[in-house]
């Protein structure tokens, strides 16, 4: 079939986004790209690595899988920058002329009134593309709310 292209965000919401995902691709036979933009408080690439390979073992152990992780480079203090840059990477990345995904997954984290009216989020910033579908999983940052 097809690929579907993977946004693995901030710790708080990449994982249910990527088990959607993989039953998504299990169910119709696609495969995954699945891409992180590494930050000054990510883990390690390879234990980045380890987290996607043992969600797709437990979820969907038959899904072929590529991960793709890039590096941020920020300097303290220099927050609302960056947020411009991982943007771009991030839609830089996915709307590549080489690639063809069916679609983009990716988590539709709420922000705050204040955070919305001053930056835009990541999936406002892949959907005002208008040029490839895009699957949001709801998830939620609040501890409280998990089951």
């Amino acid at each position: 079939m097809g690929t579907l292209f993977v946004a693995y965000g901030k710790e708080s919401s990449r994982k249910p986004v990527l088990e959607f995902a993989a039953q998504r691709a299990a169910a119709t036979g696609d495969d995954l790209f699945v891409y992180h933009i590494r930050e000054q408080e990510d883990p390690p690439d390879d234990r980045l690595r380890t987290e996607v390979q043992e969600a797709m073992r437990r979820t969907a152990p038959d899904v072929d899988f590529e991960v793709s992780i890039d590096d941020l480079d920020t300097q303290e203090g220099e927050y609302e920058r960056s947020r411009v840059s991982k943007r771009k990477q991030l839609l830089d990345t996915i709307m590549a002329e080489d690639c063809d995904y069916e679609y983009v997954v990716m988590g539709n984290v709420e922000q705050g009134p204040i955070e919305e009216f001053v930056l835009s989020s990541m999936s406002e910033a892949v959907l005002d593309t208008q040029r490839i579908p895009v699957l949001l999983v709801p998830v939620t940052t609040d501890p409280t709310m998990e089951a």
